[in-house]
C-alpha cells in the first residue's frame, strides 16, 4: 500500500509540473497578432517598424510585436505604465513598458512621419481647395488651423532654458494643428508650452513661412488657410469679421464657423481615438518624451484616416473645446520681416477677405 501511495504521489506531481509548463509555454508564446480584434492597419505598421527595431539575443527578451502592442495600448488608453504592464496580454513590468514606449514612438516619428504632410506642390494645394469648395467653403481654403493643448505634468523648474512655470496654463502644453475636409492632420507642431499664444506659434511656424513665399510668388492667387480671431488676419490665413454689418459679411461669418469648425472635430476626434492626449490622463512625461508621444499619435491617426478607421460620431461627439484666446485683429505684428511690397500684412489681408465677401458670399 505504501509503495502505490508514494506512486500516486509522484504521478500527481508529474501532472501538475506538465500544467504548469503548459502554462507557462502559453503566457511566454502569448501573440497579440492573433487576436480577431487585429486590423490589418496594425499588422501593416508592425511590418513598417519591425526592421527598425532593436534585436535582443536573450531568450527572455520582450518579442518585438508585443513591444508594439504594448505602446500601442498606451497611447489608445491613456492609462499609466504599470496599468498597461499588468494587462493580461502584455505582462511585463512597469520600466518595459517605458522602453516600448520610447522605442516605438521614437521610431513612429522617424520612420512614418512623412505621412503628415502639408500640401506644397500646385496638384496637391488645387486637390484641397477643390474639397473645401465641394464641403460647402469658399475656393482658396486649403486647411484649418488651431491649437488644442495636452496636459503634461510640471516639468522641472532649475532647466534655464526651459524653467516649468513657462508651460502653466489651463491645460499646460499647446500642439499646433492643421487639418484638411477628411479629418487629416497636415501639419503638427508640438513643441510649445502652453504659456505660449497662438498666435505666437504661427508667427514661428514653417507653414507660415511657405505661405508666405507662395504669396510673393504667386501674386494675388487665393490660397489660405481659415484660423479662429485667435490669430493675426493675414493675406494668407483669414480670421472671422469682428463685427459684421452687411448680409454678405454675415455670410462670410457663418460659412468661416461651419467649414473652419473641421479643425475642433479633428482635435476632437485625435484625442477621441488616443486617449493618453485626453486632459483627464496627464502625460507624466518631460516635455521633450510628451511631444514624442503626441506626434506618434497624429502619425497613427492619420493612417487610420487614410484606411477608413471609423470611429464614433465624429459629427457630434468629437468636437475639441474651444480656446477664447482673441486678439485684436488690427495688431500689426504680423508685418514683421516679410518685405511685402506695401509692408502691411493686415492691409493686405483685408483685401483678400474683402475680395471673398463680395465675390463668394453674396
Amino acid at each position: 500500500m505504501e509503495l502505490v501511495f508514494i506512486i500516486d504521489v509522484l504521478e500527481n506531481e508529474i501532472v501538475r509540473r506538465q500544467l504548469n509548463l503548459q502554462r507557462r509555454q502559453l503566457r511566454d508564446h502569448s501573440d497579440p497578432l492573433t487576436l480577431p480584434e487585429i486590423t490589418l492597419l496594425a499588422q501593416w505598421v508592425l511590418d513598417q517598424i519591425l526592421p527598425h527595431m532593436r534585436d535582443s539575443a536573450r531568450t527572455t527578451a520582450i518579442p518585438k510585436g508585443l513591444r508594439f502592442f504594448a505602446a500601442l495600448h498606451f497611447l489608445s488608453h491613456g492609462s499609466y505604465q504599470r496599468g498597461v504592464g499588468q494587462d493580461y496580454l502584455t505582462s511585463m513590468h512597469q520600466t518595459s513598458v517605458s522602453r516600448c514606449l520610447t522605442e516605438v514612438t521614437d521610431i513612429l516619428v522617424q520612420v512614418l512621419g512623412h505621412l503628415i504632410k502639408f500640401p506644397e506642390t500646385e496638384v496637391e494645394k488645387n486637390q484641397e481647395k477643390q474639397r473645401f469648395v465641394d464641403s460647402g467653403g469658399f475656393p482658396g481654403i486649403i486647411g484649418c488651423i488651431d491649437c488644442t493643448q495636452v496636459a503634461i505634468i510640471a516639468p522641472k523648474t532649475e532647466d534655464p532654458e526651459m524653467p516649468g512655470v513657462v508651460f502653466y496654463c489651463r491645460k499646460q502644453y499647446y500642439s499646433l494643428n492643421i487639418c484638411n475636409t477628411k479629418l487629416k492632420i497636415l501639419n503638427i507642431n508640438a513643441r510649445f508650452p502652453g504659456s505660449v499664444h497662438d498666435s505666437a506659434i504661427w508667427q514661428t511656424s514653417l507653414v507660415r513661412r511657405h505661405l508666405v513665399n507662395n504669396f510673393r510668388g504667386n501674386g494675388r492667387q487665393m490660397t489660405y488657410l481659415l484660423g479662429d480671431a485667435g490669430y493675426p488676419l493675414e493675406p494668407w490665413l483669414l480670421t472671422p469679421i469682428a463685427n459684421p454689418v452687411t448680409n454678405s459679411e454675415r455670410e462670410y461669418n457663418r460659412r468661416h464657423k461651419t467649414i473652419r469648425n473641421i479643425i475642433e472635430r479633428t482635435n476632437g476626434l485625435l484625442k477621441q481615438r488616443f486617449r493618453c492626449l485626453l486632459k483627464h490622463r496627464t502625460l507624466h512625461y518631460a516635455p521633450e518624451r510628451a511631444a514624442q508621444i503626441i506626434y506618434a499619435a497624429a502619425i497613427m491617426h492619420n493612417l487610420c484616416i487614410d484606411r477608413n478607421e471609423y470611429l464614433g460620431d465624429i459629427n457630434d461627439n468629437c468636437h475639441e473645446e474651444e480656446n477664447n484666446n482673441e486678439v485684436n485683429n488690427n495688431n500689426q505684428n504680423a508685418d514683421e520681416e516679410l518685405d511685402l511690397p506695401e509692408r502691411n500684412v493686415l492691409h493686405q489681408g483685408r483685401i483678400v477677405r474683402n475680395r471673398v465677401v463680395e465675390n463668394y458670399c453674396l
